[in-house]
């Protein structure tokens, strides 16, 4: 059945508002609104990264506000989560990745590799 997923996907374009880098201790976030009635968010991996080892750093995915995946980050530097078969997400739901702001003077960086089913 995982193939099934594939058939139905077609490329996305570039954008921007699928990467989020704010400045230093706030949350990076990447909102992606309901896709409409009937469609539902995809996402293959996600990628982050803190310059410094931050203080209570996470990586939250939520469904329609609830938590679905979670991870603390204990350290500085880059990381991502591939996801195969991607995860799948519930139909017209708003769904947001959160890197967790790193701490006084640390900047994190999120990106989401999404589209559209």
């Amino acid at each position: 059945m995982p193939g099934k997923i594939f058939e139905s996907i077609s490329p996305q374009p570039a954008s921007s508002s699928y990467n989020h880098e704010p400045s230093s201790d706030t949350a990076a976030v990447v909102t992606l609104a309901a896709a409409g009635a009937g469609k539902r968010h995809a996402i293959a991996s996600v990628a982050w990264s803190y310059d410094d080892d931050p203080t209570g750093g996470s990586l939250t995915i939520t469904d329609g506000g609830t938590a679905v995946f979670k991870v603390d980050i204990t350290s500085k530097g880059p990381g991502f989560f591939n996801f195969f078969p991607p995860l799948l997400f519930s139909a017209n739901s708003a769904v947001v990745a959160t890197l967790a702001a790193g701490g006084s003077g640390i900047s994190g960086i999120v990106n989401v590799n999404t589209w559209v089913m």
